[in-house]
């Protein structure tokens, strides 16, 4: 009977201590629970932990980031903290690589073989390598891959020559594996994911052409060649196709290469699209950024079809291009863009989807312009097809002299 005792007494011992642990074990439970939520909650909080009602003014991220023009099945590069190899940089690519894979750019600038260690070295290292291709064109015997060497004398007066040369062998070369094709200057500044980010809302299979419009010179105008612009595939057919083919419809030669090349496109049917944003703010420029400051004399605002207006309001918040940008001030402007930042300052994407109003866009006949050489301001405003059919290879500037 002893025994039987003894081994009830080992039995409830036993049986209190499996009840005490199973108490112990929920209570733990229910702490980490408590706790992983008070967790989630203090991390759902607005910045600086203050809450606001209604008002909803916390950061909203899903695990793939900002979702913006994304689909489902689109694949999103990871980011380790690195932004374009550079260690110590924390920035999140993944929407500007998922635009830029959507948008293929051929760029080109002109350029002079004297500047390679300055001008295109700055270029290069810069905004130039964020282009697809990136093409150097100059009077040289140098070759590369990323160099196309003409033999043209080395004169202002024969960019025009340039140019054509240059579009009839992208044309040639680049045409299918490019949607887009920009020519911009040696001095030109260009943030190439603002660009393609605009040109994402355009079809590049219509024949369009994007820039800093100016108003003079042809019926509607031409795009300013320093701010840099931007042929859409089909433009560049057309251009080469039905521009430089046909005998007598557009300068081969002489002239100011971004004038003629805006008259070639218009004899071509090629649209211009407006290329300020919702709230009239420009995005190419023609001027470097200090023209903008107030009191500055903009000499270029007399050109440009849409009003410039001074700082703070003369410039979109997605800005694509400067000129007249020096080597040193575009390494400058590279490192505030790229990186430096402020910190608690992100940008709302989804509500830059209806940023820009893209139309196509024709010159107001309000606004006060200028005649090409040898025509009229009437004549701009008569049928288009008529003037289109007329031969403008008229206005040939003076020889320069070369020592």
């Amino acid at each position: 009977m002893h025994r039987v005792q003894k081994a009830f007494i080992k039995l409830l011992v036993i049986s209190a201590l499996v009840l005490i642990c199973l108490l112990l074990s929920q209570d733990r439970s229910d702490l980490v629970r408590k706790a992983i939520d008070l967790k989630a909650s203090f991390h759902n909080l607005p910045l600086g932990g203050r809450r606001h009602g209604d008002e909803d003014t916390s950061i909203h991220l899903t695990e793939s980031g900002l979702d913006l023009f994304m689909k489902e099945d689109d694949d999103l590069p990871t980011d380790d903290g690195r932004s374009e190899g550079e260690i110590g940089l924390v920035v999140d690519t993944s929407l500007a690589a998922a635009v830029s894979r959507k948008i293929r750019l051929a760029c080109f600038i002109t350029t002079r073989e004297v500047h390679m260690e300055t001008k295109l070295k700055a270029v290069n290292e810069t905004w130039g390598r964020r282009c697809d291709k990136m093409l150097y064109v100059m009077t040289t015997n140098k070759t590369g891959p990323d160099i196309l060497g003409l033999n043209i004398t080395d004169h202002h007066d024969t960019l025009t020559e340039k140019i054509v040369q240059t579009f009839t062998h992208l044309y040639t070369t680049s045409l299918q594996h490019y949607d887009w094709f920009l020519k911009a200057d040696d001095d030109s500044y260009v943030i190439v994911e603002n660009l393609k980010f605009f040109l994402a809302h355009l079809n590049s299979s219509k024949p369009i052409y994007v820039g800093d419009h100016f108003v003079h010179f042809s019926p509607n105008g031409y795009n300013g060649g320093g701010a840099g612009y931007a042929l859409s595939r089909a433009a560049l057919r057309r251009l080469v196709e039905q521009g430089y083919r046909v005998p007598g419809r557009c300068r081969h030669a002489g002239g100011s290469e971004d004038i003629e090349t805006g008259r070639c496109l218009y004899k071509v049917a090629v649209s211009t699209y407006l290329s300020v944003d919702r709230y009239n703010r420009s995005t190419f420029h023609a001027a470097n950024p200090e023209a903008f400051l107030p009191g500055e004399n903009n000499f270029l605002s007399g050109f440009s079809a849409t009003k410039y207006n001074t700082l703070p309001e003369c410039c979109s918040q997605l800005t694509i291009s400067f000129h007249y940008v020096n080597y040193k001030l575009m390494r400058v402007l590279d490192m505030f863009l790229y990186r430096i930042a402020v910190f608690g300052r992100t940008v709302n994407y989804k509500k830059l989807k209806n940023l820009f109003k893209t139309r196509e866009f024709q010159i107001p006949k309000e606004r006060e312009r200028a005649a090409y050489p040898g025509e009229t301001l009437e004549e701009y405003y008569k049928n288009a097809t008529e003037w289109r059919q007329r031969n403008t290879t008229i206005y040939i500037r003076k020889k320069a002299k070369h020592n």
